[in-house]
């Protein structure tokens, strides 16, 4: 593993007002200067306008280095209780690993503090068969003589009395017969005191000392499923165990959780007679199928008692823990706007982003641009590409920060947990390595290093905005927007809530007026977590462009409870309210330019091509081509409305430009651009009651060419022609015959 970067960091939150304090965490290595940006552009490209940025004066100083590790690994927590202290006990779970143990212990239920040296342990080797461990040794007292298998339930179960240990292991379901049976004894006495150590889920307490708010001792973490885990008093008999069905044992129940009788949020419940209730640490994932799921149902919420199960990983991370080197309150009077904490030790530099809002209850200008958080949250990290790279060496720029990302596993949304099952959850509580102002990954710019191009073409413009995020808008929802005029989308707002759409509904119903300047937007059922919004969730489904899908049983949303996937799949398409949605994904393909349709010359629309001869184009700093890397297109099947106007049509892409698979219902080659007409980009223009309007473009690499040729190029004139003309407050009106 490479050393650490000299500067890692993240902020608490990515959405701030002006006058409200932000907490900026650091891990360095040296000692390390602090101070605050105002972001314009952030790369440093030939065609555009350079990296524009300006320092805020507020003095925040130097700060002395130092390293503040990560606790990555879920688990589940519970605090210690007099009732467990028994003389004789036994514990029980299902259990489903889904990686094998790889040399290093694995922790299935425990009351184990290594720290302390005492306690006991359900767990596996490093060879995967069951174990348990007892007292100040390091080595299981017990061991069963069959490796437990993986990607298969297994009930596993420990019986500890004063007379010796007994283990059982029983395949779920048993077949073929008998043939990971297993079961041992370790007779005599053996030390199990656990007297206040609180139990544990899928790991064990370490050594060392805890320095952050959570317990970042914890070790031998589990990868797989745990269903069901519980402690009764009383020693089982080898003949109960063996059973594999503790209602069977006639013991007292001490604890059980069940996850599926409370499946949102951190608590588990504990329907024992203690109220134990767990807490989960780093976001297991809930909403998954245990061991006795029939597949009768896909919806958690329908079927608790066979969703009792979580599907713990070593590399979950959604609060790293670190403690704040930089505690800030903004100044009340701060401008609106992208904002960064810049560190500078030596010749080494890093910008942490945040966004600034207006002081609560107040807009100062009547744009706002909806900064999409929640899909920076859904790429942060992403490493994929990293992980698969070939001898030739990867092809576009990495940083220190990136290749850490990827050695740590910090799973973007698109990425794969280390047991290969996909990332359902991202949170912003940990370093966002890829969401930098000057970020170019495998298709260049992207994210907040591409909608820093719209943000640059505002302020050459000399046109006012604030600034609101995702965040704001799925929490306030419309009252985030009513106050201006128009709102401007990024890039690739692709990652949306239902709350947010509905914003954006209400918004546009009351006459506001949006431009939606990116590509595959309103694309993914994502989900926030309502005791944690820090974390978002998805669940890809069995369809849609997606780096994973989801195993059988799980497309429901463990957040919400709602079902997950593509938003046109819940009746929901993007067509509905901005005119076009998702049609073909380019990756590097050279883009295309738009040419000016017959809705362009309907005296509606007449504003917004003035001036434009031609084709509408520029060398954009993604997909070289106005209409690129991702593309949108207009289709009354799917509800874009019959007043809508297309003014203008991008076509003739490459072959790297291939028809989306979600209306792929047969395999064929007849995908690409020069065969399939759906693979193409629709500039619209529909009107709303009230005097709203929505202006789309289709394109994720619009944005990028709006500073090309010192911002005197068509795409910047079609997006000033539209913005003057949304802020004309002259009501728009459809045709007669749609009113």
């Amino acid at each position: 593993m490479s050393a650490d970067p000299v500067l890692l960091g993240y902020v608490d939150r990515l959405s701030v007002a002006a006058g409200e304090e932000i907490r900026l965490m650091v891990s360095a290595t040296a000692d390390y200067q602090v101070e605050l940006l105002r972001l314009v552009h952030g790369v440093d490209d030939a065609r555009g306008p350079g990296v524009r940025q300006e320092v805020v004066d507020l003095p925040i100083g130097a700060r002395k280095g130092r390293v503040q590790p990560l606790a990555s690994g879920s688990y589940l927590r519970a605090p210690a209780h007099a009732a467990l202290d028994v003389d004789a006990f036994t514990v029980t779970a299902w259990i489903m690993p889904t990686l094998p143990a790889n040399g290093e212990p694995r922790a299935i239920v425990a009351r184990r503090d290594l720290g302390e040296r005492r306690g006991w342990a359900l767990g596996l080797t490093g060879d995967d068969h069951l174990a348990v461990w007892a007292g100040p040794g390091d080595a299981p007292v017990a061991v069963t003589d069959r490796p437990i298998p993986v990607g298969r339930w297994t009930f596993v179960a420990a019986a500890f009395g004063p007379d010796g240990v007994t283990l059982t292991q029983v395949p779920t379901p048993e077949w073929p017969v008998g043939s990971w049976r297993a079961s041992a004894r370790r007779e005599g006495p053996v030390e199990y005191d656990a007297a206040g150590v609180e139990p544990l889920v899928a790991a064990w307490r370490g050594g060392g000392s805890a320095e952050s708010q959570f317990d970042d001792r914890a070790a031998a973490h589990f990868n797989g499923r745990i269903d069901r885990p519980a402690l009764y008093a009383g020693a089982a008999t080898p003949e109960a165990l063996a059973t594999a069905d503790p209602d069977r044992f006639g013991l007292p129940e001490l604890v059980r959780w069940r996850p599926g009788q409370s499946p949102h949020g951190t608590r588990v419940p504990d329907d024992g007679p203690h109220a134990l209730h767990a807490e989960t640490v780093n976001t297991p994932s809930r909403g998954v199928p245990g061991a006795n799921w029939t597949g009768g149902e896909i919806d958690f919420r329908l079927a608790p008692g066979e969703y009792d199960a979580l599907h713990f990983h070593d590399d979950d991370l959604t609060d790293a823990g670190w403690d704040a080197s930089v505690v800030l309150r903004l100044p009340a009077a701060l401008r609106s706007g992208v904002y960064a904490f810049r560190l500078r030790a030596g010749e080494d530099e890093l910008r942490v982003p945040f966004f600034v809002r207006p002081a609560r209850g107040s807009s100062t200008e009547r744009v706002a641009v909806l900064i999409p958080t929640f899909t920076y949250l859904a790429y942060a990290g992403s490493h994929s590409s990293i992980e698969k790279v070939g001898p030739e060496g990867l092809d576009y720029p990495v940083t220190p920060q990136h290749v850490w990302a990827a050695e740590h596993k910090l799973c973007s949304l698109y990425d794969l947990h280390r047991d290969g099952s996909g990332c359902y959850y991202a949170s912003r509580l940990r370093p966002l390595t890829t969401l930098t102002p000057d970020y170019s990954g495998p298709f260049g710019l992207w994210n907040l290093s591409a909608d820093l191009c719209l943000i640059d073409w505002l302020e050459h413009e000399g046109i006012g905005y604030d600034v609101v995020c995702d965040d704001d808008l799925h929490t306030e929802g419309v009252a985030a927007l009513s106050e201006y005029d128009v709102v401007l989308t990024g890039s690739h707002p692709e990652y949306y809530t239902g709350a947010m759409l509905d914003a954006h509904e209400s918004y546009l119903a009351a006459g506001g007026r949006m431009m939606y300047l990116g590509g595959n937007g309103f694309y993914w059922v994502t989900g926030v977590a309502p005791d944690q919004p820090h974390v978002i969730e998805i669940r890809r489904g069995h369809t849609g462009t997606r780096g994973w899908e989801v195993p059988p049983g799980e497309t429901h949303l463990s957040t919400t409870g709602e079902a997950g996937g593509l938003w046109r799949h819940r009746g929901r398409a993007p067509q509905r309210h901005v005119g076009v949605g998702f049609t073909s994904q380019g990756g590097r393909g050279h883009g295309r330019p738009y040419h000016a349709a017959p809705g362009s010359r309907d005296e509606r629309a007449a504003f917004a091509l003035a001036g434009v001869d031609g084709p509408i184009d520029a060398d954009a700093l993604v997909g070289h081509g106005a209409a690129g890397m991702e593309i949108d297109r207009a289709d009354p099947a799917l509800g874009t409305p019959p007043h809508t106007l297309v003014l203008a049509v991008a076509d003739g892409f490459p072959d790297n430009f291939q028809h989306a698979i979600e209306e792929v219902l047969t395999a064929n080659s007849r995908q690409s651009a020069g065969v399939e007409p759906r693979v193409r980009a629709d500039m619209v223009l529909l009107e709303y009651p009230f005097g709203g309007a929505v202006f789309s473009t289709g394109s994720i690499a619009w944005c990028t060419a709006l500073g090309l040729e010192k911002y005197a190029n068509p795409v910047a004139k079609v997006t000033g022609n539209v913005l003057r003309r949304f802020l004309d407050p002259a009501p728009f009106d459809r045709p007669q015959e749609q009113r």
